[in-house]
């Protein structure tokens, strides 16, 4: 919500989970053909060292297979968006925590 109500504030006008796309990008501009996808570090496997990625103790063959099975999803969703000419941009929760103008500056810099 942060991140949305700071381009909205900027002056940028998007679609959110736009369902005709693949993975239902969180953050759509149509006529700039950019899919952008938040991802929270715990559950698409971020590698980060951040507090949000931790690992999971109980059951872990469980969520060990969940995480991978995410991550390898977001792959697919990422090639075949790139295969319709869709540029992609992927930002993370411990990106957009430690430094939301930081973030917020490189996605501005991708949609001018």
């Amino acid at each position: 919500m942060m991140v949305r109500r700071s381009l909205f504030a900027m002056g940028f006008r998007y679609r959110v989970n736009y369902k005709a796309l693949p993975g239902k990008p969180d953050i759509v501009f149509t006529k700039k053909k950019i899919a952008v996808f938040i991802h929270g570090c715990y559950w698409h496997g971020h590698d980060c060292v951040s507090r949000y990625a931790h690992t999971s103790q109980s059951n872990k063959t469980y969520w060990g297979t969940k995480l991978e099975r995410t991550k390898r999803r977001d792959q697919d969703h990422i090639q075949k968006l790139e295969a319709l000419g869709w540029k992609v941009i992927v930002m993370w929760e411990c990106q957009i925590r430690a430094s939301l103008e930081k973030t917020l500056q490189n996605l501005n810099r991708e949609l001018i």
